[in-house]
C-alpha cells in the first residue's frame, strides 16, 4: 500500500502548512533517494549529510540504519521494532493531565503507540531533521498519530522557534504535567543537537513560569494603575502614531546594567544623531551627567518602579512613554509629554473601548524588551544596546547611580554561561529568561542591525558586539544623519493630542456609568450565588447520599447565575488574570475521579465557593476604587 499518499492525505487536511513543507522538502535538492537492484532503498539528506538506509525487520516490519558523520546506528529494533515501541509506551504510564515532548520521531512508531492510547493533554513533537520525518511517512502508516488531536509538530525547524512554541502551547498546572518520550536512539545519534533542545524546552518553560507569577502577583496593581492613569491616557497618545517615526535612524537603549558605567559619558557625543531611549532604572545616572534621553519608556505598577522617579527634583522634557498600567505616581510626577502603550494587560479592554485599539508591544518580562520592540517598530536602525549586561559584571546587579546601586548578586542559583568575549560569566534564572527572549527576538527579525555596546555581561545571540566608542565612529557621526529628533516627537505628539473633546467626555462618562451599574448587578448575583452554595453545602451535610438528578439541579442553578454574570459586559476587564491559581486549582478538582457522588460534589462546592468568595471581594475593591476614579474625572473636567 502507498503509506505516503495516505499519508500526505491526513496531513494536508490537518496540518497544511507542515504539508506544504514536506512538498517543499520532496523537490528540494537537499533531498536524494537511491534504489539499488537488490532493493536496497536509502534516502540521503545532502545539505544535513545525513543518510538513512531502510531495512526489513525480521518481524517483516521496517526498522532504519542512519548514518551522520562518522556516526552510524539502529534507530528501532533488527528484530521487533512494533513490539519496542508498545513496550516503551507501555512504560510510560502518561496521564490524562500530560503534556508531553517527544523528541526525535525515527519511523514514528513509539508515536503511533501513543496516539492510540490517546491519555495525554497535548504532545510536542520535535525532529530536528526533515529527512527522518519524511522517510516514516513513506514508508509507515502513521494514520493514528497524523489523526489525533492536540499534537503540535516541531519537524525540520530552527531550534530557536521552540521557545515560541512552549510560550504559545504550552499550558502551566499546579500539578507536575511534564513528561519526556525520546526516540533514544536518535537522541544518542544527534546528541549536541539534543542537548540545546532539551536547554531551549527549559528555557522556554522557565519563562512561562516567571510570566504566571508575575501576571498573577501584579494584576490587581495592573488595574488600580490603569484605573487611576484614566484622565492622563484619555488626553495623551497612543505609542501607534510613533511608528515609523524614525526610520533608518539609530537608535541608542539604555539599559541599567553594571557596565553602563564604562560608556554613559559617551552619549553626550551623539545629541541629534540618533534616538536616545532609557528604562527607568537608568535614568537618574543619566540625568546626574547632563545627558537627558528623548524618550524615558516606565511599564511596571509596583511601587518599586516609582522610586527610580521619586528623588528626581527637576523632570527633564524628555517623552515619557508609558504603559496604561505604569505606577500612577509616575504619571502624577511627570511633565505633560505622556504617551501611552499597551502589554495587553488585565483592564486594557475597558481603556480601548474609549481609545480604539493599541498595537501589543512585546515584552519578556522586563523593560528593555519594550524598549527594543518599540525602537523596532519607529523604524530604527541600527539598534544599539548598552547596559544590557544580563548578568553579574563585577559581582554587582546595576550601574552606579540607580536605585539598585549597592546590589551585589546572590551566591544561589547562578547559572554559567558564555560573556560577550567568549569568556564565562554568572547570571540567575530570570536573566536568563531575559537573554532567551532577546535571543529570540532578534533571530525572528534579521531586517534589521542589532549592536550589543554594553561592554560586558552575556553573549546575546544575533548582535555584533562593539564598543559604544566604534558604533559613535561608524554610525552616529554628525554627518550621518544629523535629525531633530526632539522636533519629530514634538509634531506626532502634538497632532496626536486630545484637547477639550467634548464628544470624548462625554463617552468616557457614559462608560464610567455603564460599568458602574454593572458592577452593582455582578455584585448582588454573586452574593446570591454564594448564599445559594452555602445552603447546599448544608443540606450535604445532613445526608447520606446524593443522586444524580439532584446534582445535575444544582449545577443547572450555579451555572444559571454565570450566564447572567457572562452577559455583563465590563466585569470580565475587572477579574481577568487576578484568579488564575483559584481557577487552575477548581478545574483540577473536576477532573478528578470520585467514587462517592456526595464527596464529588462536596469537593467541588468547595472549591467553586473559594473561586467566588475571591471574584465577590474582587468585585466590590474594584467598586470602590472605580467610583473615586469616576469622581475624580468629573472634577478635573468640568
Amino acid at each position: 500500500m502507498d503509506f505516503y499518499k495516505k499519508n500526505m492525505r491526513i496531513l494536508k487536511s490537518k496540518n497544511k502548512k507542515l504539508y506544504n513543507k514536506i512538498l517543499e522538502f520532496e523537490n528540494s535538492d537537499s533531498l536524494t533517494i537511491k534504489n539499488s537492484d537488490e532493493g536496497h532503498i536509502a534516502i540521503v539528506n545532502n545539505k544535513q549529510g545525513i543518510e538513512i538506509h531502510l531495512e526489513d525487520s525480521r518481524s517483516g516490519d521496517y526498522t532504519i540504519r542512519v548514518k551522520f558523520g562518522n556516526k552510524e546506528r539502529y534507530l528501532h529494533s533488527k528484530y521487533y521494532p512494533l513490539k519496542e515501541a508498545k513496550k516503551q509506551i507501555e512504560n510510560l504510564k502518561v496521564k490524562n493531565q500530560q503534556q508531553i515532548f517527544a523528541l526525535g520521531f525515527g519511523l514514528g512508531y513509539h508515536l503511533n503507540e501513543l496516539a492510540k492510547r490517546n491519555k495525554y493533554d497535548k504532545v510536542f513533537i520535535i525532529e530536528p531533521y526533515m529527512s527522518l520525518f519524511y522517510t516514516a511517512l513513506k514508508y509507515v502508516d502513521l494514520s493514528d498519530l497524523l489523526k489525533s488531536k492536540n499534537i503540535i509538530y516541531l519537524i525540520g525547524e530552527d531550534i530557536s522557534s521552540l521557545f515560541d512554541v512552549i510560550r504559545a502551547y504550552y499550558s502551566l498546572s499546579l500539578e507536575k504535567d511534564i513528561e519526556f518520550l525520546e526516540q533514544k536512539a536518535e537522541v544518542n545519534l544527534f546528541n549536541d543537537e539534543y542537548k540545546e533542545i532539551y536547554n531551549k524546552i527549559k528555557e522556554g518553560i522557565n519563562f512561562k513560569k516567571t510570566t504566571l507569577a508575575t501576571n498573577i502577583h501584579s494584576a490587581k496593581k495592573w488595574k488600580r494603575n490603569m484605573i487611576y492613569n484614566i484622565p492622563y491616557i484619555i488626553k495623551n497618545p497612543k505609542v501607534d502614531d510613533f511608528f515609523n517615526s524614525f526610520k533608518d535612524i539609530p537608535a541608542i537603549c539604555v539599559a541599567a546594567g553594571p557596565s553602563l558605567d564604562k560608556n554613559i559619558d559617551q552619549l553626550k557625543r551623539v545629541k541629534n544623531n540618533a534616538l536616545v531611549m532609557c528604562v527607568g532604572t537608568s535614568l537618574k545616572p543619566l540625568l546626574e551627567r547632563g545627558i537627558e534621553p528623548d524618550i524615558v519608556v516606565s511599564v511596571d505598577g509596583n511601587l518599586a518602579n516609582y522610586k527610580h522617579f521619586e528623588d528626581i527634583k527637576n523632570i527633564p522634557d524628555s517623552y515619557l512613554f508609558a504603559e496604561l498600567a505604569n505606577h500612577y505616581k509616575i504619571q502624577e510626577k511627570w511633565n505633560d509629554k505622556q504617551v501611552f502603550l499597551t502589554m495587553k494587560r488585565n483592564f486594557s479592554g475597558w481603556v480601548e473601548e474609549i481609545k480604539g485599539e493599541y498595537t501589543s508591544i512585546n515584552t519578556g518580562g522586563t523593560v528593555a524588551h519594550t524598549m527594543v520592540d518599540l525602537s523596532y517598530k519607529f523604524g530604527a536602525d541600527p539598534i544599539v544596546l548598552l547596559g544590557q549586561d544580563l548578568a553579574f559584571s563585577e559581582n554587582r546587579t546595576h550601574a552606579r547611580g540607580t536605585t539598585y546601586e549597592d546590589n551585589k548578586r546572590s551566591e544561589e542559583n547562578l547559572i554559567e554561561i558564555d560573556g560577550i568575549n567568549g569568556e564565562k560569566v554568572l547570571t540567575s534564572k530570570v536573566y536568563l529568561s531575559m537573554l532567551s527572549y532577546f535571543n529570540n527576538y532578534f533571530a525572528k527579525r534579521p531586517d534589521r542591525t542589532y549592536i550589543d555596546a554594553t561592554e560586558g555581561g552575556a553573549k546575546i545571540d544575533n548582535t555584533l558586539v562593539m564598543k559604544f566608542s566604534e558604533v559613535i565612529d561608524e554610525y552616529l557621526k554628525d554627518s550621518k544623519n544629523n535629525i531633530n529628533v526632539r522636533k519629530v516627537l514634538d509634531q506626532h505628539y502634538k497632532k496626536n493630542q486630545v484637547c477639550d473633546n467634548k464628544n470624548l467626555d462625554t463617552k468616557v462618562i457614559q462608560q464610567f456609568d455603564l460599568t458602574l451599574k454593572e458592577l452593582n448587578k455582578a455584585i448582588s448575583l454573586s452574593t446570591r450565588q454564594l448564599s445559594f452554595i452555602a445552603s447546599i453545602e448544608n443540606q450535604l451535610s445532613k445526608i447520606n447520599s446524593i443522586t444524580d438528578e439532584e446534582i445535575k439541579k444544582i449545577e443547572k442553578k450555579l451555572l444559571s447565575f454565570e450566564k447572567k454574570l457572562n452577559k455583563l459586559d465590563y466585569i470580565e476587564y475587572f477579574i481577568e488574570r487576578i484568579l488564575i491559581i483559584e481557577s487552575m486549582r477548581y478545574k483540577e478538582v473536576i477532573s478528578k475521579f470520585y467514587l462517592d457522588k456526595k464527596q464529588k460534589i462536596k469537593e467541588k462546592l468547595k472549591y467553586y465557593r473559594s473561586y467566588r468568595v475571591m471574584y465577590l471581594r474582587e468585585l466590590k475593591k474594584s467598586k470602590k476604587l472605580f467610583e473615586k476614579a469616576y469622581q475624580d474625572y468629573i472634577e478635573n473636567n468640568q
